[in-house]
This record gives C-alpha cells, sequence and structure tokens, in this order.
C-alpha cells in the first residue's frame, strides 16, 4: 500500500484538521486510489489551540520565576550558602588598583571575593589581609585571580589556589597550616606556611624564600626552595640562582616601599643643622628600632635589620660605633656591582693608601650559614686571619658576593633602600670617593 496522505498539519500546536473519518492513500503500483478509514480527530481553531497551551505553560512559567527568584535571592543574602565568598579585604591600596570583572577601583577596607581578578597600575598596589590574618601584597603592574580559598573551622587551616598572571607578590602567612597554590604560566608553587617573593614576567617565574620553604612544580620537575635560595622558571629552563634578579629586587622596593610605607623615603641629611628624620615608613615599625640601622648615602636611606641571633658580638660592635659616629663620613673605597660595597675603613685617604685602619681592637669570628645574597652585610678581614674583623664592613650588591658564604661573618640584612647601594658607583681607591655620611641605630631617631 502507498503512504497515507492527510490534507491536516500534524504540527505540535494544531490538531489535524481531517472533516470526515476517511483519509485517501496514494495509488499502489497499477492500482486505484485507495481508502483508509481512521477515528475522527475533533475539531479545533487555533484560538482554542491557544488558549490550551496557555493553561498549561503559564503554570510552567510561574514556577520556573518563583525557582529563579528564590535562587538570586538566596545568592545575594549575606553569608548563604550561594553568596560569593570573600576571601580577603584590602588593608591599603596605593594609588590606581581595580577589579577585572566588574572594572571598580578597590578601596581601603574594601571585600575580595573568590573569583575576583585584580589588577594594578603603574606605581599602584594593594596589601590584602586574608581570613586567617596572612599577608598577600601585590606590587604594581600586576594581575592576580583570587581562586576560591577554604578556611578550616575557626580558619585554623587554609586551602585553595591563587592564578597569578604577572607582575609581583610578597606573602607572608600568619601561622596557619597552609596546602594551597599559586600558580604562574610556568610553574605551581605550593605553600605550606612561610614568607616568600615571586616575580612574574616576560615569561618566566622567579621565587624567593625569605624564611621557610615553598614547593616549586614546573615541566622541568619538582624542587623544595628554602629560607635564603632564588629559583627561576622560565620557558626552557628552571634552575637555582645565586641572587635575585634586578627586575626582583626593583619589584620588591616598591612593595615595601609604596604599598608598605606609601611612598618612597625622603633623603636624610642629619648634618644639616639637627634637621629631624623623616618617618619610619610603617612596614618598619613593628621591627625592633634597637636592631634596625638607617645609612645615609648619597641618593637616600638604607635601611639594616641586624642578626643579634647569628652574631651578637659583632652587631653589638657596629652599634657601639654607629652611636660614637665613627662611621660619619668614612669613604666607600670600594665597590664592584656584582660584588660588593666596602667602606669603615678611616685610614683610608683619596687616591691612595689605607684600607686596612680600624678601631685597633678584633673581633672573633661568628661564621654562619646565612649566604650573602645580595644586600647581606658582612665584616671584612685580612685572608689569613678569621678573627681580623674590626671596623671595616662590606654589602653584597651582587651573586659574585656568594664566594663569600661560610667564610666571613654576616651581621645584617637590607630589608629596604637598596637601590641607593645599586647606585653607588664602580670604585678601587678612588679619588672622589662616596660617602657614607651617617649610621645610625633607628632607636635613637624614633623614640
Amino acid at each position: 500500500m502507498g503512504s497515507t496522505t492527510c490534507p491536516s498539519s500534524w504540527a505540535w500546536s494544531s490538531w489535524p484538521r481531517c472533516s470526515t473519518s476517511t483519509c485517501w492513500t496514494s495509488p499502489a503500483p497499477g492500482g486505484n486510489r485507495q481508502s483508509v478509514t481512521m477515528d475522527r480527530l475533533p475539531r479545533s481553531s487555533g484560538r482554542r489551540s491557544r488558549r490550551f497551551q496557555d493553561r498549561i505553560m503559564k503554570p510552567i512559567r510561574l514556577f520556573v520565576a518563583v525557582v529563579l527568584s528564590i535562587f538570586f535571592a538566596l545568592s545575594a543574602a549575606p553569608g548563604s550558602t550561594f553568596a560569593a565568598e570573600t576571601v580577603g579585604t584590602a588593608k591599603r591600596v596605593m594609588n590606581e588598583v581595580v577589579t577585572r570583572s566588574f572594572g571598580q577601583s578597590v578601596q581601603t577596607g574594601d571585600g575580595l571575593v573568590a573569583n575576583e581578578t585584580v589588577v594594578t597600575k603603574a606605581r599602584s598596589g594593594i596589601d590584602i589581609r586574608l581570613a586567617d590574618q596572612s599577608s598577600l601584597t601585590i606590587g604594581e603592574k600586576s594581575e592576580l585571580i583570587l581562586d576560591e580559598l577554604v578556611y578550616g573551622r575557626d580558619a585554623n587551616r587554609v586551602t585553595g589556589a591563587f592564578r597569578m598572571l604577572s607582575g609581583a607578590i610578597r606573602f607572608a602567612s600568619a601561622g596557619v597550616p597552609m596546602d594551597f597554590l599559586i600558580k604562574t604560566p610556568t610553574a605551581t608553587i605550593g605553600i605550606r606556611g612561610t614568607r616568600f617573593d615571586v616575580v612574574v614576567q616576560d615569561g618566566s617565574t622567579e621565587v624567593a624564600v625569605i624564611e621557610g620553604m615553598v614547593v616549586v612544580q614546573s615541566r622541568f620537575g619538582v624542587v623544595d626552595v628554602r629560607t635564603g635560595q632564588v629559583y627561576q622558571v622560565t620557558t626552557r629552563q628552571a634552575a637555582f640562582a645565586q641572587a635575585r634578579s634586578a627586575g626582583m629586587n626593583q619589584a620588591m622596593e616598591f612593595i615595601l616601599a609604596m604599598v608598605a610605607g606609601g611612598e618612597t623615603s625622603p633623603v636624610f641629611q642629619p648634618q644639616g643643622g639637627g634637621t629631624q628624620p623623616p618617618a619610619l615608613p610603617p612596614f618598619l615599625a613593628s621591627k625592633d628600632k634597637e636592631n634596625l640601622l638607617v645609612m645615609d648615602l648619597p641618593a637616600g636611606q638604607v635601611y639594616v635589620e641586624l642578626m643579634p641571633d647569628v652574631a651578637p658580638v659583632h652587631v653589638r660592635r657596629v652599634k657601639q660605633l654607629a652611636r660614637q659616629r665613627f662611621y660619619d663620613g668614612l669613604a666607600f673605597h670600594y665597590v664592584r656591582q656584582d660584588y660588593v660595597a666596602e667602606t669603615g675603613d678611616p685610614s683610608f685617604t683619596p687616591g691612595g693608601g689605607g684600607t686596612a685602619g680600624g678601631t685597633g681592637t678584633t673581633l672573633p669570628a661568628e661564621f654562619s650559614s646565612v649566604p650573602f645574597t645580595e644586600g647581606t652585610l658582612g665584616m671584612s678581614r685580612r685572608q689569613d686571619d678569621p678573627n681580623s674583623a674590626d671596623s671595616r664592613f662590606f654589602i653584597a650588591l651582587g651573586p659574585t658576593a656568594r664566594t663569600l658564604d661560610g667564610r666571613y661573618t654576616a651581621w645584617g640584612r637590607v630589608v629596604l633602600g637598596m637601590q641607593y647601594l645599586k647606585a653607588l658607583k664602580p670604585a678601587n681607591r678612588p679619588k672622589a670617593p662616596e660617602r657614607l655620611r651617617t649610621l645610625r641605630v633607628v632607636a635613637d631617631l624614633y623614640k
């Protein structure tokens, strides 16, 4: 039999319109048309069909609207299951910091939610206090996605991840057990509770650990990076570095001075008739001022944190000489930018001899495992006598200083103003040396 034909439409919106119980079939091969008896279908106009649809669809639409309204109400409710989780608060905002998803400026005191993208512009930064009181400080020209953090009961454990696309950060944990990641384009950094810096730029990731340990994973393998170590990952290789790169030093100087301190420190010239010192940068306010020095150099101030737990005898001597104003006006008689800058010799004469003078009282060696990375201060001595240190000291300026590890006493580290030391001109017994204007114990200046 041929196929059945019917003049009515079988569209779901309109019932078939056969007016009789008979439809005709197409002729079978070699035969006549045949009729097929079908059950009579009810007549229905388009208007009645639409009324029928409305009776069915209106309750469905109403149900969907109610469900959506409840969902959005719960999403907006503070503390609800659907509400976006706040992962931290902006403790300090410097200049232009925005959220990429909303394009809104971030202000001090604003909450930052999970999956938010934070972007800092040039000369801008933000210090974020996380829920467990850990500190995440973001430097200029950075982009970071705050993926969700999960806090254990009473914020006693932290898990989760951040994605760092570019820029610089300093992270300092609050001592709470942590198990979360910072993901960059070339590496993943596993955090267990520590203090470290990260710079992401030009397809590379650089990690410098200040205290504790982090685990860095890349396509080149997995390594532990510990206190004082620097690890760099590029698209071609991954390796430990002898010192921080110039780019990281510059980025960290900005984070410390601009975000934590609000501005770079002004020049302090106490010789000019008792000029008062500038305000102490806020991030240094919590440090032990008795174990903090400030050097006044031609380009600006350098703050040095002493290490009495590593070299107590040397720290005591340096503070004693600083209070006696022994170092005021002494020359930097030797400066090599990839190595060290040395000063502290009262016998040096420009273009002439010296570089072996001092107070006449030598110190016993206090060698340690502290590496001479950039910014570490050590005491000079005669090569043939480890117990011959007196007043001369040096500041590590570059990777070559690591050759001094374990052979000289380390007694301090630069915490602010490294760029002013890097600005010293290369010199070897120069005729017109640059000078250390003053060296002071901070406790004596800010009482």
